[in-house]
């Protein structure tokens, strides 16, 4: 037996969402259905969730601080890379 359920998303997250779905061949219900089997199958959420800033975030961080190199050509970048 099915049981129907209302899901509120802001339009921008269900178009995205529907949008990635569909590029896996699937709706927007089989994607949700599929994602809820995962939290099922792991007892949990299937990534990981944290107040921890990524490597991203720090990268960010480190450009916007100035604590960067910069190169004047692919040459230069490489033998940096190198050493």
């Amino acid at each position: 037996m099915t049981k129907p359920y209302s899901l509120r998303l802001d339009e921008q997250t269900h178009d995205d969402a529907q949008d990635v779905f569909a590029n896996l061949g699937m709706d927007f219900s089989t994607g949700v259905k599929v994602y809820l089997k995962k939290v099922i199958k792991t007892n949990g959420i299937p990534f990981k969730v944290s107040n921890e800033p990524t490597s991203l975030d720090r990268s960010l961080e480190e450009l916007k601080d100035g604590n960067y190199k910069s190169f004047n050509s692919v040459d230069e970048l490489f033998d940096d890379l190198d050493n």
